[in-house]
C-alpha cells in the first residue's frame, strides 16, 4: 500500500525477526511534495507519471483507480509560450467493503446468557478494519439477531456476547466493517446455551373448601431448562416434591390462613416463587341465637341479638325475618338486610294485638345459618275499619243481620255490639243478629260495634227496611158530581198502609158516547 510522509519511533516485538534489506528494498524516500531527497541517485519522479486529462476544463474526474491506494497529482498548464506545473498534491481512494468474511472459528459457553465467540482476521481486506460485529441467531427462528456486539477494537479476535436465553439452539455470525461498509459471514456456527435456574417462578394458586385446598401452579415463565422438581412449602415445611403440578392439601381448619411457597428447579439450579397466603373456604356459621325481643308498644317491637360464637368465616350481614299469625305462619319475610353489622333493630309500623314470630340468620362467605324463631304479641288497640252490617228482611216483621270482623282487629275482640235504631239490640261474640217484631214495610237503622280490651269502635251506620205487607183497614170513597158527563172520586187510605200504596179505581155503568 501506498504511504506518504515519514515513520518514526518504529519499535519491534521481542523476539520477532525482521529483514531490514528486503522489506526496505522498495521503499523510497521522498520529500512530501512528491520529489525525491537532493541526496539520492534517482530522478524526479515525473516521467513515470500517467497523463489522465488533456484539455480547456478546470476539473476532472477518474474512476477505475484501485481502493485504499494512494495517488500523487499534479497539474500542468500549457500554451504556445511554454508550461507552468503545480506541486505534487496527494489523494488517497476510500476502502472497500471487506469480502468473504470468515465464520466465526469458535465459540464456547460462559453461561446460559453469554457465549464467548472467537474468529480470524479477514483476509484480502483493502481497508482498515473499523468494528467486528457479533450477532446470534435463535436456530430455527426468525431471520432477525436476538442479540448483537459491536467491538470497536478492530485488533481483539476475540468477543463476548451477552443477553441470550439459557437452554437455546443459537446460530452466531460474524460481521466485520470498513468505512465503507459491513459485510457478515455466509455461514453460522451453531451452538447451544446450559441450563440455568429458573426466572419468574408463578406462586401456587389453590380452590379452596371448608377444610382442604387443591393446590396448582402453572411452570415457570422462563424455565431456562427442563423443570426436573417442584417443591411445595406450606407454613415453611416442605409438603410435596415431585414433577406434578397439582397436590391436595387436607385435614385444615375452617377459614384458617397458610402460608405458601413453589420452588421450581433444573439442573442448574432452583428458584423460589413468592410466598402467597392462601384461606380454606368459609361455612356458614356453627349456631345462631334466636333474638331477644321486646315490645315497646302497640306498633313497634325492638330486637336485640348476639353475634355467633363460632362464626366459620367472615360475618358478611345479618338477616331477620317475620311471619305473623294473620298468614298461619306459612310466609317469612325478610324485613332487614344488612351488612352494618349491628346488633339490634326496631321494627316499626306493626299491627296492633297481633302475634308475631321473629328469626335471625347471620351470614359469612359461605352462608347463611338461621336461628329458631322468637314470639311476641304486640300490645292492642281499639279496632279499625269496623264493618257495616248487612241487613236482610225475609219477612214483614223481621230482619235477619250479619257483619264480619273488623279489617284490623287490633287484638283479641272480646264482644261484637248491634246497634239498631240507636238502641244496643245485641252484644255477643256472634257477627249475625235476628230482630223480629216489627211493623212491615218500616224503617231502620243499624251499626255495629267491636270491642278489645282497649276499648270499643263502631261501624258506619247503615238503614233497611222490612218486607211489605197487604194494607189493613177499610178505604173510605167519596164521589161528587161535576156536571152532565163528570164525578169526581176521593179515598182515604187504609188504617195501616203496610208497605207502599198503589190505588186502582175501577167504574161500571153505562158511559156516554157522541153520536
Amino acid at each position: 500500500l501506498g504511504f506518504g510522509g515519514c515513520m518514526k519511533d518504529v519499535k519491534f516485538t521481542r523476539g520477532a525477526v525482521v529483514n531490514l534489506a528486503s522489506v526496505s528494498s522498495s521503499a523510497v524516500r521522498v520529500n512530501l511534495d512528491g520529489c525525491l531527497s537532493t541526496d539520492s541517485a534517482v530522478n524526479c519522479r515525473g516521467n513515470d507519471s500517467i497523463l489522465v486529462y488533456r484539455g480547456k476544463e478546470q476539473s476532472v474526474y477518474e474512476s477505475a483507480l484501485q481502493p485504499f491506494t494512494e495517488y500523487l497529482y499534479r497539474v500542468v498548464a500549457l500554451n504556445e509560450g511554454g508550461s507552468v506545473s503545480s506541486v505534487w498534491t496527494h489523494a488517497r481512494t476510500r476502502e472497500s467493503v471487506p469480502q468473504n468474511v470468515p465464520t466465526p472459528s469458535r465459540v464456547h459457553s460462559i453461561n446460559g446468557y453469554s457465549i464467548e465467540v472467537t474468529w480470524d482476521k479477514p483476509a484480502g481486506v483493502i481497508g482498515v478494519i473499523e468494528k467486528y460485529i457479533l450477532k446470534a441467531y435463535e436456530a430455527d427462528g426468525p431471520t432477525v439477531p436476538i442479540t448483537s456486539a459491536e467491538l470497536a477494537d478492530a485488533g481483539m479476535l476475540t468477543g463476548v456476547l451477552t443477553g441470550l436465553h439459557p437452554f437455546t439452539n443459537y446460530a452466531v455470525t460474524l460481521t466485520a466493517c470498513t468505512l465503507a461498509g459491513c459485510t457478515e459471514s455466509l455461514h453460522a456456527l451453531n451452538i447451544s446455551t446450559p441450563q440455568e435456574a429458573p426466572e419468574e417462578v408463578q406462586s401456587p394458586t389453590a380452590v379452596s373448601f371448608p377444610t382442604f385446598l387443591l393446590m396448582s401452579w402453572s411452570p415457570p415463565k422462563t424455565p431456562n431448562g427442563i423443570i426436573t422438581q417442584y417443591t411445595l412449602y406450606m407454613n415453611g415445611v416442605p409438603i410435596y416434591a415431585g414433577n406434578g403440578t397439582k397436590y391436595v392439601v387436607k385435614d385444615l381448619a375452617v377459614f384458617t390462613p397458610h402460608q405458601f411457597l413453589l420452588t421450581a428447579c433444573t439442573l442448574a439450579g432452583c428458584t423460589n416463587s413468592s410466598q402467597v397466603t392462601l384461606f380454606t373456604a368459609q361455612l356458614p356459621p356453627s349456631h345462631v341465637d334466636a333474638p331477644v325481643l321486646t315490645v315497646l308498644d302497640s306498633r313497634t317491637i325492638y330486637v336485640q341479638w348476639k353475634e355467633p360464637v363460632e362464626v366459620n368465616g367472615i360475618l358478611d350481614r345479618y338477616i331477620i325475618y317475620m311471619a305473623t299469625n294473620e298468614q298461619n305462619f306459612t310466609k317469612w319475610n325478610v324485613i332487614y338486610n344488612s351488612t352494618e353489622l349491628f346488633l339490634d333493630f326496631t321494627i316499626p309500623q306493626l299491627f296492633p294485638g297481633t302475634e308475631y314470630l321473629i328469626k335471625l340468620a347471620a351470614c359469612t362467605g359461605g352462608g347463611c345459618s338461621i336461628s329458631e324463631a322468637s314470639m311476641a304479641i304486640t300490645d292492642e288497640s281499639t279496632p279499625e275499619g269496623v264493618p257495616a252490617p248487612k241487613a236482610q228482611s225475609y219477612a214483614s216483621d223481621s230482619f235477619n243481620i250479619s257483619w264480619t270482623k273488623p279489617e284490623y282487629p287490633n287484638g283479641i275482640i272480646t264482644s261484637y255490639g248491634l246497634y239498631m235504631d240507636g238502641i244496643l239490640l245485641q252484644n255477643s261474640s256472634q257477627l249475625s243478629c235476628y230482630a223480629y217484631g216489627l211493623a212491615p214495610w218500616s224503617l231502620h237503622s243499624f251499626r255495629v260495634q267491636a270491642c278489645t280490651a282497649k276499648g270499643c269502635a263502631l261501624g258506619p251506620l247503615v238503614e233497611a227496611r222490612t218486607m211489605e205487607a197487604p194494607p189493613e183497614g177499610m178505604v173510605d170513597v167519596f164521589t161528587a158530581a161535576g156536571g152532565s158527563k163528570e164525578v169526581q172520586l176521593k179515598w182515604l187510605a187504609p188504617n195501616k198502609p203496610n208497605g207502599k200504596l198503589t190505588y186502582t179505581v175501577l167504574v161500571t155503568g153505562l158511559f156516554y158516547a157522541d153520536q
